[in-house]
């Protein structure tokens, strides 16, 4: 199950990736991302992301989803990462639903250094930006 979730998240990633190439120019590919963790008893930490819909991205069929999207990618730039995962969990069904936010697990908190240096951002693009393709990483903190 988990290899075809990675393999649809891949397929659906290549798409964008195809569709910013062909609508937006000098092909740019942006990510809006937060820290967010699962509950007990784990408490596993993750980079949670979303394509950046500041830049031109596919209209969805699901209306629903497409408002929720929405709405996270305001909670993101007006707010904080803490308010996007409140809210991304509050929606967890939908989310569950689609294939449109995507988690990183990470094992801990990113420290200050880390944040300082740009570490998220880059471990965000080594996973999900493709290759020959601009890709503009935000990672919001809590």
């Amino acid at each position: 199950m988990e290899f075809l979730r990675r393999a649809i998240f891949l397929l659906s990633l290549m798409a964008g990736a195809a569709l910013a190439q062909t609508t937006s120019p000098g092909n740019v590919v942006g990510l809006d991302c937060w820290v967010g963790q699962d509950g007990p008893p784990l408490h596993t930490n993750f980079i949670r992301c979303m394509v950046d819909r500041d830049l031109p991205y596919p209209v969805l069929v699901d209306q629903r989803l497409d408002a929720f999207l929405t709405d996270l990618h305001k909670e993101l730039h007006g707010k904080s990462g803490a308010d996007a995962e409140r809210m991304y969990k509050a929606n967890i069904e939908l989310v569950r639903e689609s294939v449109s936010i995507w988690n990183i697990r990470i094992f801990s908190f990113p420290y200050e250094w880390s944040w300082q240096e740009g570490r998220p951002q880059q471990l965000v693009r080594s996973v999900l930006c493709p290759r020959d393709v601009t890709c503009v990483v935000n990672v919001y903190p809590h």
